[in-house]
């Protein structure tokens, strides 16, 4: 049996190639605070997007943006245990990931179910939806 620090040293956390995703920079990618969910949800509806709170195999799910920080999905893996606390990732009908990228790759590299809200309209229609929400924001990589 490996001990903790063999076991930490070997780990390799996987993240999709570019060529995987919908080349979508994290600097470009929208944020919502937990704070404002609520009122993301209640404007995409206003705009005739129904969403649908669901649990999915985190494996299902693809990415939009392209690139990663590994901390965040190691911080994001190390409490796994509550991670279904937090908020739910935002998935496009055609199961892109719009918003939650680094708490669903922690789930998909532990083989875990993933809490999500999923909306009725493509990656792009619901991009565009979001970043038409007023508090919306991006960040980058390493924010």
């Amino acid at each position: 049996m490996k001990n903790f620090k063999s076991f930490i040293l070997e780990f390799k956390v996987e993240v999709p190639a570019a060529k995987d995703t919908l080349g979508i920079s994290r600097d470009e990618m929208p944020q919502v605070k937990s704070a404002d969910y609520d009122a993301l949800i209640a404007h995409l509806q206003k705009n005739g997007i129904k969403m649908k709170k669901k649990t999915v195999k985190a494996s299902s799910l693809k990415a939009t943006q392209k690139n990663f920080n590994s901390d965040k999905i190691v911080k994001a893996i190390a409490s796994i245990e509550t991670l279904g606390k937090a908020k739910p990732i935002i998935v496009s009908a055609d199961n892109y990931v719009i918003d939650g990228h680094h708490r669903w790759l922690a789930a998909k590299n532990v083989g875990a179910n993933i809490d999500i809200i999923q909306a009725s309209v493509n990656a792009d229609e619901l991009m565009k939806s979001v970043y038409s929400f007023p508090k919306t924001f991006t960040k980058n990589i390493n924010q």
